[in-house]
């Protein structure tokens, strides 16, 4: 057999084997965003529920703190409030309360630990680049918190100051697994390491699309505090015990580490879901390819089978 022809053979055999891991790829990646989505539901209601709860329990104590002082109770006052005097110096007024001066922002950014999850982690660093840019040219340090040895790799390379990393996140993270993340980054906050935190990620949409997302995580400015939350705190009657602000102590930065482990959830199964759109792209490929290869093979046999016959038809020729 020539030697066109079993290199076109190896090739369809080396393609084919290629497709049959890319499909296996595919097949793991869609488990496991099946794991991460039945996940991710469950942390949804949670977290849904533990806002409501801190906004009623913030918004009691800002309407009593705005009726002690006989100022009038409306949503332009509790807009405008100063929560150190309702609370006091301490970690719940720090954890609500805008700082005066923002000199370093924090950027907590989740990316991979690995490629062939097609443009999942290009598209979080080309954003966080562009991010980094704006800060600078409102004259905030930048300090990044990443989660991800991509993410950490690229930041270092670029000279770009990471004060925390954490790689090797699982596939199908848990809530004490993602902990240590969410306390670190809250020590450092009120630490005064940098004034303000986000958390950078990538939010699932479907199988097909995400986007990128940049929310504010400290300080904790996404409960919504106002007349009508104080007023359902009281319908539903809350027992706290010792009182408001220890719970609130407990349960704020409880939030913030809890929100933290949802947006690393969000993100995991956004990159599974970029993996497994990945892999079905390079399985496709690899059979179009191996038709391509095979269309070769049949034309390059034919071509060899013509030529025979028509060396034995001159042989036959020569010999009357």
């Amino acid at each position: 057999m020539p030697a066109s022809l079993l290199e076109l053979k190896k090739k369809i055999a080396s393609v084919k084997q290629t497709g049959k891991i890319t499909e296996a790829m595919r097949m793991v990646s869609a488990s496991k965003l099946t794991q991460t989505e039945k996940r991710d539901k469950g942390y949804t209601v949670y977290n849904d529920h533990v806002r409501k709860t801190l906004s009623n329990l913030v918004s009691s104590q800002v309407v009593d703190h705005l009726r002690d002082q006989n100022i009038a109770i409306d949503e332009k006052n509790i807009a405008k409030i100063d929560y150190d005097n309702v609370f006091g110096l301490g970690i719940v007024a720090d954890m609500v309360q805008p700082r005066k001066e923002i000199k370093s922002t924090g950027y907590l950014v989740v990316t991979g630990d690995r490629g062939l999850v097609g443009s999942y982690n290009s598209q979080v660093l080309k954003n966080m680049m562009s991010l980094f840019e704006d800060s600078k040219a409102e004259n905030k340090d930048v300090k990044v918190l990443a989660v991800g040895s991509v993410g950490a790799q690229f930041f270092k390379k670029n000279n770009v100051n990471v004060v925390y990393e954490n790689a090797g996140i699982s596939d199908v993270p848990t809530f004490d697994e993602v902990l240590p993340i969410g306390s670190t980054a809250i020590k450092m906050y009120l630490n005064g390491v940098y004034d303000e935190l986000y958390v950078c990620y990538t939010h699932h949409i479907n199988s097909l699309s995400s986007a990128f997302r940049v929310e504010k995580m400290l300080p904790i400015v996404d409960l919504d505090i106002g007349v009508k939350e104080a007023e359902a705190h009281k319908e539903l009657e809350y027992d706290v015990e010792p009182d408001i602000n220890t719970v609130l102590t407990s349960m704020l930065p409880q939030y913030a580490r809890s929100t933290i482990y949802g947006a690393i959830l969000d993100a995991k199964t956004a990159e599974h879901a970029s993996s497994m759109t990945a892999m079905q792209s390079a399985t496709d490929n690899a059979k179009d390819l191996v038709d391509n290869l095979t269309t070769k093979l049949n034309r390059a046999r034919q071509a060899q089978i013509t030529t025979e016959i028509t060396e034995i038809i001159s042989g036959a020729n020569a010999l009357e």
